[in-house]
């Protein structure tokens, strides 16, 4: 039950991004500024152009050695940036993890609590889990008084294979809040189900179905008018939800 509850508990407000300091936040245009790091061993991932989260191109990695990838961008010492961002990877759930840092002036990573293993860039930096299909992850983190830059960046580790899109990097205090309730009323599907759920959407979307126990089933990018053949589906109980990168709404659904 508390992951029928987790999917269901969809909160009333999302963020959107206001301003993204980074550049080239979903790799249309290649690898740049992005580059391999922050240690110089690391190598630059490959850009996929299949299956991006949104768009054409994606980065990836299949990794042999522990390895990354990084954009630096200017901060404010003192306030609170968001970081989001979209990623897939398979392996045994320590296969990539954000590795982000605020520098100073020197270039000198520095925290908010004197051991950094407890500063909030630390605790947030954990091991994401295998996901097959994108997911989003988000983490919010303090900068230290004397921070200036931020390095937005990601680690895959060796035997990991993951993928990466759409970065966002933001002061918290300049981002809005939408509410869901308009994304809501404005997505329609059939909740009753025979071959196939059509969608009418107003944007392009990630369109998942969970069972009521938490599994994903499938998960498909859909336009306006878009449908997802659920032939498959045996009878019973499903949990549909709709995510545009900015709002997210679940609904139950019956296969008959």
């Amino acid at each position: 039950m508390k992951k029928i509850f987790t999917i269901l508990g969809v909160t009333a407000v999302s963020l959107v991004s206001a301003q993204n300091l980074l550049s080239n936040p979903g790799f249309e245009a290649g690898l740049a500024p992005w580059a391999a790091g922050t240690t110089a061993s690391y190598t630059a991932p490959t850009i996929a152009t299949t299956g991006a989260h949104t768009g054409t191109n994606s980065a990836m990695y299949v990794a042999t050695a522990t390895t990354g990838f990084y954009q630096n961008v200017p901060v404010t010492g003192g306030k609170t940036y968001v970081i989001s961002f979209w990623y897939k990877s398979a392996g045994d759930d320590t296969d990539s993890r954000l590795w982000s840092v605020y520098k100073n002036s020197g270039g000198v990573a520095v925290y908010t609590t004197a051991d950094a293993s407890t500063d909030a860039f630390r605790t947030n930096n954990v091991y994401m889990p295998s996901a097959a299909a994108w997911t989003k992850y988000t983490a919010e983190m303090p900068a230290a008084a004397d921070a200036v830059s931020l390095d937005v960046a990601i680690r895959v580790y060796n035997g990991g294979t993951a993928s990466f899109d759409d970065f966002i990097a933001a002061d918290k205090a300049n981002m809005a809040v939408s509410d869901v309730a308009g994304f809501d009323k404005a997505v329609q599907f059939n909740t009753v189900i025979k071959d196939q759920i059509t969608f009418k959407l107003p944007v392009k979307s990630t369109v998942n179905i969970y069972s009521v126990d938490g599994k994903l089933i499938s998960s498909d990018r859909v336009e306006n008018g878009g449908s997802v053949n659920t032939q498959s589906l045996v009878k019973g109980a499903y949990i549909i939800t709709v995510d545009n990168g900015a709002n997210k709404i679940s609904r139950k659904a019956i296969k008959n």
